[in-house]
């Protein structure tokens, strides 16, 4: 009987033991794939977010790079005044910038300053000459791109960056070409100046980033030194160009989580149902963390820290799916007068400013409209179903609402107002085959004329695209009188 009765069950009990082990196994597999694909996933977004910031730096550079007078003034003819003022003076002054230095034709130094703040810090400390070659191989790389074919219109910036190690200090160096932006001033040569720059970062690597991207135990170390679990990018070299590399422990929600549930995988043994139903939650709850993390990291990777607009990674995507719904406008804008407010009261009121001014958009557009913020005090409108007088109308009302007096917090008297006025280019695109470099070449020129006209001028591209067609090609009109600012 015993014998039967074991036949029976034997079958009944091998099958369970089976499921047991089964559902003991599996989960520590599928915990170390999820868990492999959650660190890729972050190692991919921290590469990226770290490029795109390094290209919002050197994108700000542009104000002094890309400019006429500039070229005049270090090319032309050399004013050294003008250049400590304007270039010195300025960059250290209105940005985090503190070390600038231009370099000549033949890439030997012409002018450079140090901010004295730093100036005894180890990096700045060796001066001039030595930073300039610490910044070689920048420069070698923006001259090889000098040589490329430019298109017409205001042209593209030539900048590359990296971040150098020296002890414990952080600096991040950038070399940028000056280039004419309107054409009143030609480069003499056939090479043009080189800017300079070192921005220090101000907490150690680890702390800066881990804080920015929400790293766990992140630390800076040489590839060598890294354990092969934790997740890795390269961020920096060394003072000998070894690689320094940022290391920190990848997300593990998935093997947290079945460690937390090591009890309830036990009553499993006992009560299998019990354990199955837990086993499901768990996976819902770690689906449910990836997605979350996932999400948030994709949102830092796509929108503006500051005012919370889409930024320029976001930009050819919802250019795309409007152009394959129809016609449709593209509104570029510019601030009148940020410079000055940051240059009277601080970065901190400018930052505010900007905030104020991403409000006033959102209050003034409709729902389908996208705003996207493109880099310091200039952003973008997407606005479908609407047509060229109307968009202009909206333009106009936009450039009152941004001109209407603002009153931000902060240390400077109490009541005091803060006005800016905003310059506006409009691009109607009509053809789904228009690419967005096309669209926002035209309506970036649009926007040079009407600054160029005066301040919160609205100019509208006047001729239709059809394709990537030259800059050249279009009739730009103006469509507003000077707004009030």
């Amino acid at each position: 009987m015993r014998f039967v009765h074991l036949r029976l069950v034997g079958p009944a009990i091998g099958c369970v033991a089976l499921l047991i082990a089964a559902m003991a196994t599996v989960p520590y597999y599928g915990a170390a794939r999820i868990d492999g694909d959650a660190r890729v996933q972050q190692e991919t977004l921290v590469k990226r977010n770290l490029a795109l910031w390094i290209a919002d730096i050197e994108f700000a550079l542009t104000s002094w790079t890309v400019w006429d007078e500039a070229i005049a003034k270090l090319d032309n003819a050399f004013d050294l005044e003008w250049t400590d003022r304007n270039i010195g003076a300025s960059l250290i002054g209105t940005s985090r910038t503190r070390f600038a230095a231009v370099l000549k034709s033949d890439d030997t130094l012409l002018y450079a300053r140090t901010d004295e703040t730093v100036a005894s810090r180890p990096f700045f400390a060796r001066g001039a000459a030595q930073i300039v070659v610490d910044a070689d191989a920048l420069v070698a790389d923006v001259r090889k791109r000098e040589k490329d074919p430019r298109g017409a219109g205001i042209p593209k910036p030539i900048s590359t960056s990296r971040i150098e190690v020296l002890g414990q200090e952080a600096v991040l160096l950038t070399a940028s070409v000056f280039q004419p932006d309107f054409g009143t001033a030609k480069v003499k040569g056939s090479r043009a100046p080189v800017l300079i720059t070192a921005m220090p970062i101000g907490s150690s690597l680890q702390d800066f980033f881990g804080t920015r991207f929400l790293l766990d135990d992140a630390r800076v170390s040489s590839l060598n030194d890294v354990a092969p679990e934790r997740a890795r990018a390269e961020i920096a070299v060394g003072p000998g160009g070894e690689v320094q590399v940022l290391s920190w422990r990848p997300p593990t929600p998935a093997c947290d989580m079945l460690y937390q549930a090591t009890p309830f995988v036990l009553t499993v043994v006992l009560v299998l149902l019990i354990g199955g139903v837990l086993l499901v939650r768990i996976s819902q709850t770690t689906a449910q963390m990836l997605v979350g993390r996932e999400r948030m990291m994709a949102h830092a990777a796509t929108h503006d820290v500051l005012t919370g607009l889409a930024n320029r990674a976001l930009l050819d995507a919802v250019y795309s799916q409007l152009a394959s719904s129809g016609p449709f406008i593209v509104a570029c804008l510019d601030l009148d007068g940020f410079k000055g407010v940051n240059d009277t009261y601080g970065h901190a009121i400018g930052d505010d400013l900007l905030r104020a001014v991403a409000s006033r958009l959102r209050a003034n557009t409709r729902d389908i409209d996208r705003l996207f913020r493109l880099g310091g005090d200039e952003f973008a409108i997407l606005m479908p179903s609407i047509t060229i007088a109307d968009a202009e109308a909206v333009c106009e009302r936009l450039g009152e609402a941004l001109s209407a007096p603002m009153y931000l917090p902060g240390d400077y008297p109490p009541g005091h107002r803060i006005e800016i006025a905003a310059s506006f280019g409009i691009c109607n695109v009509t053809e789904p085959q228009t690419t967005c470099n096309a669209a926002f070449r035209l309506a970036d020129d649009a926007l040079y004329r009407a600054k160029s006209l005066g301040r919160g001028c609205v100019v509208v591209a006047g001729a239709m695209l059809a394709g990537e067609q030259s800059a050249d090609t279009d009739d730009l009109r103006r469509a507003a009188a000077s707004l009030r600012s």
